[in-house]
């Protein structure tokens, strides 16, 4: 028990600084030390960099903890998890895509201000984009679920065929705060798309879990309305 609450503890305090460095204050923080264009270019690649070391350090740490295996579960079912846990992969990857890899990871902010070009505005959160005609940007799994990046990690996370005490802390952990997240990011995306995202909603896409539906028309564009700011999580 005690690895689990320190695994607990780690992974509270991982997702604690995501939060607040994804928040709006930290953006307005950086906005004023750096000045809007250096901060839109540079804060998502920031961003992104250091949640990569941080749940790096996370697992680091957690692998040095004394452990106790739970269940271990061999042959054809141990495959069929692990085929579960590569289709969460592919999941994510294909929600990536459809996100854009380069607007996701600010690699395109980056490139542009580097050459001098305007930046391309990101999305509110991480959902779907605000594409430049002026329509949300929905295909892929975004059909399927509202918050497929956040749900990717679930089936990764949980269908593991050798479940320790430490494992199952962190999945708890994590799975509350990929919940509690994707509330966030829905209140965030109505506030900056407005109308056009509660459309999105209305076509009763599922929140979190995935089901499959049926391909329906776009969604009116809203040329009318300026892109969020590169204000996104």
């Amino acid at each position: 028990m005690r690895t689990a609450a320190r695994i607990c503890l780690a992974t509270i305090a991982f997702a604690a600084v995501h939060s607040a460095l994804a928040s709006r204050s930290a953006k307005r923080l950086a906005a004023r030390w750096l000045g809007d264009d250096r901060r839109d270019a540079t804060y998502r690649v920031f961003f992104v960099m250091q949640s990569l070391a941080g749940f790096g350090a996370l697992l680091a740490y957690g692998a040095r903890l004394p452990t106790t295996t739970l269940y271990r579960i061999e042959g054809p079912g141990a495959l069929l998890l692990r085929f579960g846990q590569a289709a969460g992969a592919a999941y994510l990857l294909i929600g990536l895509r459809e996100a854009g890899v380069a607007q996701w990871s600010g690699y395109a902010n980056l490139q542009a201000w580097r050459r001098g070009l305007p930046m391309p505005p990101g999305p509110a959160a991480q959902g779907p984009e605000l594409k430049q005609d002026g329509r949300l940007g929905i295909g892929g799994p975004y059909l399927h679920s509202r918050h497929p990046l956040n749900f990717a990690g679930i089936p990764i996370f949980w269908l593991t065929p050798h479940m320790t005490e430490r494992r199952l802390a962190f999945n708890v952990v994590s799975t509350l705060y990929f919940l509690l997240g994707s509330k966030h990011e829905e209140i965030r995306l109505q506030d900056a798309y407005g109308d056009l995202y509660r459309q999105y909603v209305d076509r009763q896409v599922p929140f979190f879990v995935p089901r499959t539906l049926p391909l329906a028309p776009p969604l009116p564009s809203r040329p009318s309305e300026p892109a969020a700011r590169a204000d996104f999580h």
